[in-house]
């Protein structure tokens, strides 16, 4: 890995458009959903839907904006598109094994924080034969926490034992960018260029180092 890893004691990971691509499948269930709602979904709450815990965001569906007869048909609708997706087609992102390999060789320990529910991750993960490479699985819903809250990733540090100082931080959202900063997390802005929501320049301006793939750091 390069040299601006030294003295690392801790990594942490996004999943979706970091690890694994998945994002076109989020972006088409999102699609589905805005196709059932009685509105379009605002600025504000697109940014809300995908920092927020999936059962909260599958609330402000159905109760802001119609999808559905209750939170818990939204889940299903988005079950029954991404859950499958993620056990039988989810691709790896080029670059991620070899980091976590090297990560692995040099006793780095490693943790994914999500805003996805761990069946959907680990199911990802499982696919590849990556799910042993992470101490933890850490995600909003579990912890009722949001990737806007620094607390996150202060949980995923005191599980690998390091601290924000030797601790870097992997995502493709510049939200979650800029709370691993908040929280003196150096960060590494993985572009993914079906995360729609902002270009590889906002990625540039917010994290510490800013990358098209895995593969420029190794």
């Amino acid at each position: 890995m390069t040299d601006i890893f030294t003295g690392t004691r801790g990594f942490i990971f996004d999943c979706d458009g970091t690890l694994l691509d998945s994002m076109q499948a989020w972006n088409e269930a999102e699609d589905t959903l805005q196709r059932m709602a009685n509105a379009p979904v605002s600025p504000e709450d697109a940014t809300s839907i995908h920092a927020l815990p999936i059962e909260e965001s599958a609330a402000l569906w159905h109760e802001k904006y119609g999808v559905g007869e209750s939170t818990e048909d939204v889940l299903a609708i988005e079950d029954n598109v991404l859950l499958s997706f993620y056990r039988e087609r989810v691709e790896v992102l080029p670059g991620v094994r070899a980091m976590l390999e090297r990560a692995q060789e040099q006793g780095i320990p490693c943790c994914v924080v999500t805003s996805s529910p761990k069946r959907y991750v680990q199911a990802g993960l499982e696919r590849w034969g990556l799910a042993s490479f992470f101490a933890e699985i850490c995600t909003t819903d579990e912890l009722g926490m949001t990737k806007e809250e620094t607390a996150i990733y202060e949980h995923a540090m005191a599980t690998m034992g390091s601290t924000p100082k030797t601790t870097w931080g992997f995502d493709d959202a510049v939200y979650a960018v800029n709370t691993m900063t908040r929280a003196g997390i150096r960060t590494v802005g993985a572009f993914d260029p079906n995360n729609t929501s902002h270009p590889f320049e906002d990625l540039q301006d917010a994290a510490t180092v800013a990358v098209h793939s895995l593969e420029e750091l190794l």
